[in-house]
């Protein structure tokens, strides 16, 4: 059955028929027909969000989201994952979509960071099931969120909902915890994964439901461990950038990790109530490499503590008669602790110590109500309060000592009407944000020259998008809107080595526009998804961060713009046995700022070409009743130059990579995976400074201020996934 163009828990989407006893007097009020002639199930089915005819080509999560938003989004499932990607790999998933770019410090379990359409990674909003975790540093290490626990994944590029704040001028990602509960079923699963430079990893995890015979709710339980050396050769520039005499190849030292994390959660319904409570720890352990040039770090190490917890409470309305919708409760609870010991001066300016704790409040009421037909209202308030402590135990006296603290308050309205039988629908968001800070110290505390200050700062973000179908399959998306982003708290005072703060900095302002088209066609065993899109983003007070020496450190550029293009398209044929996809995406990104030397050179970090290409070959074979599918994946990764300095002078190189997988697949429950990355070994490239008459030198492949990306490494994956009927039914 072709999709009508709205998701199953859309309000004007067509109820389920259902079914009801002979003798049954009237029908129970979740079952609106029951045909008299078919008997009642005996267990009613679990609560998990499905969509029940779909057109089996893999783009079922993509177009609910399309039917839910009239902006631009990726969804990827990620409940039944294939291939050989390890707990660690959300940085590269994020990385082949269109308009992303990440960047990393090299290897596995390295700080990775996450941009859309040229906006830098702070101006990105991260939420975990709706609960901001960008934590009360404000920055998010893409490495240290595993896919373990994750079902979906949905990147939302310039719109965004209201209920992601007023702060993504970027977009914001939304990441889908994997809370399936089946009252009949037991599930179990296991994963192992070996690659190259030492990495490793073992999973294990559980659902089970807790009370079976009262259709009760579910315990999910997950643990996992992963880790790595990351000793992988690469080309070291000495201690002479552009004299090549003491250039060597050697090993990187001081880039291992080791992460565990473990997850608790119960979830399920009972009749008109939907819970979800969750627990996650994550412990990590790593050393700072520092950069390819000169002496490597080795005595550098950032250990991580983080206790997180999110809980989600859902009370449908309209049962008794009244007006459809649901009232939402959610709220998030964070303590982090981390410690950056750089004893020996090796890669910030001096010998350091540091010690920060860091307390997330977060709580959100929101309430959904059909109003009149075709629409739909969403009121919601949020309040987040957040604590940090520095604690500096080397300098003496000390240094950077403080105690910061900071409340956001938010008030929001989002309306989605659909017109015309659905082929209009317009979504107005109103937004606005008190935040309340107090960072000042008092004398002799905080950094030399502290420049923390208590201040009240207002916050306006209105938006609007519309969507607008055309003919069968192709629809035309336009959004414009307000953003509002006050510096984090690890923009302001953070200190990691690789990355230090800027207590002076001040809000950034923003406003975006963009606009394009969504193809999607299906015909027999064919599918086509395209979609092409223009944006623009103007900044005021951008916070971009900056080169400063060894490290980076965000200063605010008076103003910016940001445009592009992004296209994507994913063909799928023979029913799936032939997959291609690719996405490109074109950035012109312009510093407008009064410096003379800066103005009308491109802004650091963002490259102007970026393209993906993946294409998969496979076939659903039967053996002795049993699905056998071997797969093959290919896939290519070409990123253009990027600046280092906002002058233009100093650039990273461009790379293009190319990978290669083999898949087996037995009985949609046994997966085996070996992949290989950088294919072709890319180590080194060309650069030539910006000096005249300057011969070009060899430098390693990086993404980002000379820190170097590992050569050909292989990773496999045996994964392992069964289910038992549960115990009463035994």
């Amino acid at each position: 059955m072709r999709l009508r163009g709205r998701p199953a828990d859309h309000p004007r989407a067509p109820r389920p028929r259902a079914t009801c006893p002979k003798d049954q007097p009237r029908c129970p009020k979740d079952q609106p027909r029951c045909p008299k002639d078919q008997p009642v199930p005996k267990t009613s089915p679990p609560y998990r969000t499905v969509v029940a005819h779909g057109r089996g080509d893999g783009l079922d999560a993509q177009r609910r989201q399309d039917a839910a938003s009239p902006g631009f989004a990726t969804s990827i499932e990620l409940a039944n994952p294939t291939g050989a990607r390890p707990a660690d790999g959300l940085p590269e998933l994020l990385g082949r979509s269109a308009g992303a770019t990440v960047r990393s410090l090299g290897g596995l379990g390295q700080f990775s960071a996450l941009s859309l359409r040229g906006s830098s990674a702070q101006q990105v909003s991260v939420f975990l099931d709706g609960v901001p975790i960008g934590g009360s540093g404000g920055v998010v290490n893409l490495g240290d969120l595993p896919l373990d626990s994750l079902g979906r994944v949905t990147i939302h590029r310039g719109l965004v909902p209201v209920a992601y704040g007023g702060a993504a001028i970027g977009g914001a990602l939304d990441l889908g915890s994997d809370l399936r509960c089946d009252p009949t079923r037991r599930r179990f699963g296991a994963v192992l994964g070996l690659g190259s430079f030492g990495a490793s990893e073992a999973r294990a995890s559980t659902s089970l439901p807790l009370a079976p015979r009262r259709r009760g709710p579910c315990l999910d339980l997950r643990i996992g461990h992963a880790g790595a050396t990351g000793d992988f050769r690469f080309h070291n520039l000495g201690e002479t950038l552009q004299d090549p005499r003491d250039d060597r190849n050697e090993r990187r030292q001081n880039n291992d990790y080791d992460r565990l994390l473990a997850q608790l959660a119960v979830h399920g319904r009972a009749g008109a109530w939907r819970y979800s409570v969750q627990e996650l720890l994550l412990n990590k352990h790593q050393g700072i490499p520092g950069l390819a040039t000169g002496q490597q770090a080795r005595a550098t190490r950032l250990d991580t503590l983080v206790a997180r917890s999110v809980a989600r409470v859902r009370r449908e309305l309209g049962d008794d008669g009244g007006r459809p919708g649901h009232i939402d409760l959610v709220a998030g609870f964070a303590v982090e602790r981390t410690r950056y010991r750089d004893p020996l001066g090796e890669v910030g300016l001096g010998i350091d110590d540091q010690r920060t704790r860091n307390l997330d409040l977060y709580l959100s009421p929101r309430l959904t109500l059909d109003l009149w037909r075709g629409a739909q209202l969403l009121a919601m308030a949020d309040a987040r309060q957040e604590w940090s402590r520095v604690d500096q135990r080397l300098l003496t006296p000390p240094q950077g000592d403080s105690n910061r603290q900071r409340v956001n308050l938010g008030l929001g309205l989002q309306l989605d009407q659909h017109l015309a039988g659905d082929r209009l629908h317009l979504q107005p968001i109103v937004r606005l944000d008190v935040l309340r800070s107090r960072f000042a110290v008092p004398a002799g505390s905080g950094e030399q020259n502290d420049q923390g200050a208590d201040h009240l700062e207002l916050g306006a973000s209105p938006r609007l998008a519309a969507r607008l179908g055309l003919v069968h399959g192709l629809s035309l998306r336009l959004a414009g809107g307000r953003y509002f982003r006050p510096p984090s708290l690890l923009e302001l005072f953070g200190d990691r080595g690789y990355i230090v703060g800027n207590e002076g900095l001040r809000p950034e302002r923003g406003s975006s526009l963009d606009g394009g088209f969504i193809l999607d066609l299906t015909r027999a065993r064919t599918s086509l998804y395209a979609h092409a899109a223009g944006f623009v983003t103007w900044s005021d007070r951008l916070i971009q961060w900056q080169q400063a020496g060894p490290s980076l450190r965000p200063v605010n550029v008076a103003r910016a713009r940001v445009s592009g293009f992004e296209t994507s398209a994913a063909l799928r044929l023979l029913r799936g046995d032939i997959r291609l996809s690719a996405n490109y995406t074109l950035l012109a990104p312009v510093n407008l700022g009064d410096d003379p030397s800066q103005r009308g050179q491109p802004l650091p970090g963002r490259p102007r070409h970026e393209l993906f290409a993946q294409g998969s070959f496979g076939h659903v074979f039967k053996a002795r009743r049993t699905d056998l599918e071997p797969r093959l994946v290919y896939s290519f990764d070409y990123a253009a130059r990027t600046f280092l300095d906002p002058s233009g002078r100093y650039e990273v190189p461009s790379r293009a990579l190319h990978g290669l997988a083999v898949e087996l697949h037995l009985a949609r429950r046994v997966h085996l995976a070996a992949e290989v990355r950088n294919l072709f070994n890319l180590r080194t490239t060309t650069w030539r400074p910006p000096i005249a008459g300057a011969p070009a030198i060899t430098v390693p492949v990086s993404d980002f201020f000379f820190y170097p990306l590992p050569g050909t490494s292989l990773w496999t994956t045996l994964r392992v996934e069964l289910d038992a009927p549960a115990r009463h039914e035994t």
